[in-house]
């Protein structure tokens, strides 16, 4: 074999060597916090609108380039108060994050994933799996510290449904 048949391979690895260089971006390892409230937009078990009190979320993530990250995390969807009283629901997830960055201080997000979700009600306990999605924006205070702003939709399949559960937030983003 010639080195020419080498040229398309030799070409994908250095850009993928070039890709992975990206990673070495500032500090590609974080976790943060979100505050804020959640609204069932569904009926589950007779329960629907805005949320009780506040829901929110703690999460880790790894950013791979300057535009993907993988983030895992906790998440309280807060409760709903329903004719048959209250329902509430909990749980984790795993999401692939594409960030869009504005400015050097602010960055669009927009998330897909799964997550795992607890609800409890009066008359029953239940949870199931389901995809997740989300948007918001991010402003960069300093290198390692950023505030984000949040919307994300859990769909979980629980009581042979899939409602739609959406979370507003806002939290902090730490880089280490």
């Amino acid at each position: 074999m010639k080195f020419t048949a080498f040229k398309p391979a030799l070409a994908a690895a250095l850009l993928a060597a070039g890709l992975g260089s990206t990673a070495a971006h500032a500090e590609p390892f974080y976790a943060g916090a979100n505050l804020g409230a959640p609204r069932y937009e569904d009926g589950i078990q007779g329960s629907n609108g805005h949320g009780d009190g506040v829901s929110g979320k703690v999460f880790g993530g790894y950013q791979v380039t300057p535009n993907i990250a993988f983030e895992a995390g906790y998440a309280d969807l807060g409760r709903v108060a329903g004719d048959a009283g209250h329902v509430k629901a909990h749980g984790e997830y795993l999401d692939a994050v594409g960030l869009a960055p504005i400015t050097d201080q602010w960055t669009l997000l927009g998330r897909l994933g799964v997550a795992h979700i607890d609800v409890d009600t009066p008359n029953a306990d239940t949870s199931g799996n389901g995809l997740k999605l989300g948007a918001g924006a991010q402003y960069a205070i300093t290198r390692d510290v950023s505030l984000r702003g949040e919307w994300e939709r859990y769909r979980p399949d629980v009581f042979g449904d899939k409602p739609n559960i959406d979370q507003f937030t806002v939290g902090v983003r730490y880089g280490f």
